[in-house]
């Protein structure tokens, strides 16, 4: 197993195809393949002639196409986080080797800290053969385009664009399940953490799990929101923050894990008691929340469905025998309760 942390380099500006090679060279596309891969079958001319396509053009390959028409078994997979330094990304990257391991794949694991989506999924491109992680880029169509053919599978944003599959996390069944219990033990006035995302390069949009609590938690909770930097710092002044400006407040959910444990920290720094005085919730489902004073309880992510449903998307492609760019496969994983001491 073979865990390497690359960083980015310059990105395709613009995306030649297997198809575009095989109009300049006048032939099908299978003949391309089999020309770019060295196969029997064809004619030394023809084969001469898709080169030399290929080189004007610029185009290269993917790995993932190469490994196809050779009938390779062994396959090497790309895997993006966010953070090295937030344990819910190194659990879930644990999941991924494990599952990888068990498939005989290699692993390639780098975080947005190293690069752009764009410079990390075209430095991917030329060594994996599919490419699993956590995105922020709007456009979907140049992640694809970076991407060059090989594989992309998202995990917590639905994919939408050819080349492009995704791993859903359905928050609004998890927040609702989640709500729903709150409400049974008692608590009537909802308040939320959410991360401002900011080493992200894009500008602040409401995430998944906002757009879900805004749905379900009741228009009177609407104005219980703040945005926080999303650190256990962020956490724990977000809490603050909130608990001075909407008093009365008996349950808080927080965007992840991490700042719900900064936000228990903000609480027993104003004296404020966890459960009685307000329960407070994280997102993620970290082991770490287990030790914590008191145990958090959490809307618990299945990491370990999340790495095998991107990893049997990559077995569907594989098994079709055609570089694509296929169609989105979108499979969905559904976040859990997981009650501790602090709701």
């Amino acid at each position: 197993m073979n865990v390497v942390h690359q960083r980015g380099e310059t990105v395709a500006k613009q995306r030649i195809t297997i198809e575009d090679v095989a109009r300049a060279a006048g032939v099908s596309r299978q003949t391309v393949t089999r020309a770019m891969n060295d196969m029997a079958e064809i004619r030394s001319e023809t084969r001469q002639r898709v080169l030399e396509a290929a080189e004007a053009l610029g185009y290269r390959p993917s790995r993932f196409a190469s490994n196809l028409a050779s009938r390779q078994r062994s396959h090497a997979i790309g895997l993006v986080i966010a953070s090295f330094r937030n344990p819910y990304y190194t659990e879930l990257a644990a999941e991924v080797l494990d599952v990888a391991t068990a498939r005989g794949w290699q692993v390639v694991v780098c975080s947005r800290e190293q690069g752009t989506d764009l410079e990390l999924i075209s430095t991917l491109a030329g060594q994996v053969d599919a490419i699993f992680g956590y995105f922020v880029t709007p456009d979907q169509t140049a992640l694809a385009a970076a991407a060059r053919g090989v594989p992309v599978v998202m995990f917590e944003r639905t994919a939408a664009v050819p080349g492009l599959h995704s791993v859903d996390l359905d928050f609004e069944q998890g927040i609702e399940a989640l709500l729903t219990e709150l409400r049974n033990r008692g608590a009537s006035r909802f308040g939320l953490i959410e991360s401002d995302a900011a080493t992200d390069p894009n500008p602040y949009q409401p995430t998944q799990r906002r757009r879900a609590y805004e749905k379900l938690a009741g228009a009177h909770s609407l104005d219980s929101i703040v945005v926080a930097e999303e650190s256990m710092r962020g956490g724990a002044e977000g809490f603050q923050r909130l608990w001075n400006a909407s008093p009365g407040l008996d349950a808080v959910l927080v965007f992840n894990d991490l700042m719900a444990m900064g936000a228990v920290h903000g609480a027993h720094t104003l004296g404020v008691s966890i459960p009685a005085d307000v329960r407070i919730v994280g997102i993620d489902g970290l082991s770490l929340g287990s030790v914590t004073t008191p145990s958090l309880s959490t809307l618990s992510i299945d990491r370990l469905a999340v790495a095998k449903t991107a990893a049997d998307i990559v077995d569907t492609l594989l098994e079709a025998h055609d570089a694509g760019p296929h169609e989105p496969i979108v499979r969905t994983v559904t976040p859990q309760p997981l009650w501790r001491e602090s709701a």
